[in-house]
């Protein structure tokens, strides 16, 4: 978004003021006027800090004059070019507090509608644009705050957020413009039947209204006011809204910025575009309900992304049971969510795959036909270790010895030794557990026999302590995980620069969750018929999508195929294969 400041603009409006005599004497007004100018000129010249030191003199060494407030406004302007947010912010305030009539409000409330949108506060910026269309004077800033405000919803906002921001203003003109907002944010993500409800609100509320006639026009010819979209995907996850718009769970807010990205790269190289339609569970089950009949309204709505959490998923999973929507969660890992409907689909490889891509790894590529077990109780380890020895037994392999250990557990002298015992014929040890607190007591453990013996795992070795401790026995791990990020690599690099250039956000792990199922779910719409049913067929297909923390694959299982092989060697965790589970 760009705003222009016409130094023209300023200067005429410069010419119209008087001096302010306030005890000044003629030599002393003289003084303003040239060190203004001249700090005027600096700024023109981008010498800011320069500049900054000029106008700050206006304001200490001289009492209140004709170029107080416009000093107070090129100070902020400066810091807000440097990117000074604190002091900008500070200034801004400050002269909106001591000069509420001044001439330059509205500049002050355009220039903090930028400082919200380089620090990525949409919502505030938005508000800052209504306070300038409820109370300028000037029909021009008007008319530039309403193009402003249009674009930042249209890019930034749900209507969630415009209706929260709604609901807190009185003003009938503001109400009008919000609302408008919320009818074409219907209608760009093919909600037809919103966009006519929320324009025909504004048709029979706000008749007096500017927005009155653009509403009555898009209510008659509302399928052809936007381009049309192909499909629309729903989006549920546990936001956890606040009153002002704010989303207060960052996880869900992370994965959501992955899943918008992700369509925002595939709706740029595509005439026809996609839609999302988000919404917030808040981990409500009656909030569920309320996502599910309004989802299932849309005839245009070919795929929901979401929930996140297993437990969210279950219920989410019951209340559409009745309908053929195919729902994918980008994180959840629980082993029977597929179980309960064939319209789920487990983008997050669940437990038992986990078990027996280690298993099928071992066998096949690291070629080892003895393996013992040592595992923990707790949590999902022994689902863990019950997969692995499962399906490794089934492959043809053999399980030397299996030993176990609760979470009190101190001293792993015991299980250690009865392994150990096996040195002569143990191939490797599968150590799974959920609590890493334990690996220092293990490998110290291990460290006391001289004898090298491979370690496998699972995802917690990823976070776990004491390798350095043990180099000799470390550098044998090799473990699986659901993510995996060379963040040296081209690819990643001109990823992250994309990300940031589009959403001002840094990408992280829970990023990358979103874009990979979001991405995975758009690759199969463009190569299937972009209705439901093709669509579901096609992600049963096996196509695999490339995803930027771990492959994504499905067959009639419904639970993603593929896992990172992550070894730890000389301090370093290095990938060593993207393994997709066999038949």
């Amino acid at each position: 978004m760009s705003f222009n400041y016409s130094n023209i603009l300023l200067l005429t409006g410069l010419l119209l003021l008087v001096f302010y005599s306030n005890g000044l004497t003629q030599s002393e007004q003289e003084q303003i006027q040239i060190k203004f100018n001249n700090s005027l000129a600096l700024f023109d010249s981008a010498r800011y800090e320069e500049a900054l030191v000029g106008f700050n003199q206006i304001l200490s060494d001289y009492k209140y004059n004709s170029k107080t407030t416009v000093s107070e406004f090129f100070i902020a302007k400066i810091h807000l070019e440097l990117k000074q947010f604190n002091q900008f912010k500070y200034t801004a305030d400050r002269f909106l507090q001591n000069y509420p009539t001044s001439l330059y409000v509205d500049e002050f409330r355009m220039l903090l509608t930028k400082y919200f949108l380089e620090i990525a506060n949409y919502y505030n910026a938005f508000k800052e644009i209504l306070n300038i269309i409820d109370n300028t004077t000037s029909s021009s800033y008007e008319q530039n705050a309403r193009k402003t405000g249009e674009g930042i919803a249209a890019k930034y906002l749900n209507d969630i957020q415009l209706d929260r921001i709604n609901s807190s203003y009185s003003s009938d003109k503001i109400k009008a413009f919000v609302l408008l907002q919320k009818a074409k944010y219907y209608l760009r993500n093919g909600n037809a039947y919103s966009a006519k409800n929320t324009l025909k609100e504004i048709v029979e509320n706000y008749s007096q209204s500017i927005d009155y006639n653009e509403a009555q026009r898009l209510s008659e010819n509302e399928t052809e006011s936007f381009l049309p979209m192909t499909a629309v995907i729903g989006v549920m996850l546990p936001l956890d809204i606040n009153e002002q718009g704010e989303y207060k769970s960052q996880p869900a807010a992370e994965i959501l910025e992955g899943i918008k990205f992700a369509v925002d790269e595939f709706n740029k190289s595509r005439e026809e575009k996609i839609g999302l339609l988000i919404r917030d569970t808040k981990k409500d089950i009656q909030q569920i309900k309320n996502v599910r009949d309004e989802f299932v309204e849309l005839n245009s709505l070919v795929a929901v992304i979401g929930p996140i959490f297993s437990n969210e998923v279950r219920i989410a999973l019951d209340e559409f049971d009745d309908y053929d929507i195919p729902i994918i969660s980008p994180t959840a890992t629980d082993d029977d969510l597929t179980s309960i409907s064939h319209n789920f689909f487990q983008a997050n490889p669940s437990f038992s795959v986990r078990g027996k891509v280690m298993a099928q790894y071992i066998y096949y590529v690291e070629n080892k036909r003895n393996i013992s077990v040592l595992n923990s109780i707790d949590s999902y380890a022994p689902i863990l270790a019950s997969s692995f020895i499962g399906e490794f037994e089934k492959l043809g392999g053999r399980i030397i010895r299996k030993e176990s250990f609760g979470s009190d557990i101190s001293d792993f002298s015991i299980p250690i030794s009865k392994i150990y015992s096996d040195s002569m014929i143990v191939e490797g040890i599968y150590i799974p557990f959920s609590d890493n607190s334990v690996t220092p007591l293990i490998l110290s453990e291990m460290v006391k026999y001289n004898v090298k013996i491979p370690l496998f795992g699972n995802q917690d070795w990823f976070t776990a302590k004491g390798f350095e401790t043990a180099p000799e026995i470390s550098n044998n791990i090799i473990f699986e995980s659901d993510y995996f990020v060379d963040y040296s690599s081209e690819t990643y690099q001109h990823f992250s620069d994309q990300f940031i250039s589009v959403t001002g956000k840094d990408v992280n792990r829970n990023t990358l969750y979103g874009y990979d199922a979001a991405k995975f779910l758009l690759t199969a719409f463009r190569n299937s018929s972009h209705d439901r049913k093709s669509l579901t067929e096609k992600m049963l297909s096996g196509m695999v999508s490339r995803g930027m923390q771990n492959n994504i694959s499905f067959d009639e299982r419904r639970v993603n195929r593929f896992l990172n092989i992550i070894r730890f060697k000389d301090s370093v965790f290095e990938l060593v294969d993207k393994f997709k589970l066999s038949q």
